[in-house]
């Protein structure tokens, strides 16, 4: 049976700039001999792991012997909607099999996000509160509905123009937060 190739990704708690992937493949395929997994942004250029950007074709080697799971150490520094492709080889390097999936990884601002919600929590009497400022709930809200839209992008039209334009306000509030927090 050929390989039909199938994966998940997701962040890791904690460390925003990592993304696991976990290939849950199905079939066989003996020309089949290395994985190479492809991160490639809304503008088309290369991710790499720690912090690496190209404009040509890059990607992780996961040897088929390393079992399921990888980790892309330090490949996201913000919030980015991206394609990620895994892709079987054979010996020459040519593909045998591929899937490609638009993925949006927002845990850097739901981070700030839930500091906002502990920060709210944390507040008691008398003033000055946070949450007593007059534009605290509107900016959190902005925030909120540029993370939700961008995943929204995602999810119903597969947009990762759109998507990215989205995470990349809703960190622009994060990096200048002494404006709007």
């Amino acid at each position: 049976m050929a390989i039909t190739v199938s994966f998940t990704v997701s962040q890791v708690i904690g460390s925003p700039e990592n993304i696991v992937l976990v290939d849950t493949s199905t079939g066989t395929d003996v020309t089949a001999v290395n994985r190479r997994v492809y991160v490639t942004n809304a503008a088309g250029a290369y991710l790499t792991e720690n912090g690496g950007l190209s404009t040509t074709s890059a990607y992780t080697e996961f040897p088929l012997a390393d079992g399921a799971t990888i980790t892309l150490e330090g490949i996201l520094t913000t919030d980015m909607a991206v394609n990620v492709t895994l892709t079987y080889v054979n010996v020459s390097g040519v593909s045998v099999a591929t899937d490609t999936s638009l993925e949006g990884f927002t845990m850097y601002n739901e981070t700030f996000y839930y500091s906002l919600t502990q920060a709210q929590a944390t507040q008691s009497q008398p003033p000055p509160m946070i949450i007593q400022d007059n534009n605290y709930y509107t900016n959190k809200m902005i925030l909120r509905v540029e993370i939700d839209s961008g995943n929204q992008a995602i999810l119903y039209g597969d947009d990762i123009t759109t998507a990215q334009g989205c995470y990349d306000r809703a960190s622009y509030m994060v990096l200048n937060q002494n404006l709007f927090f």
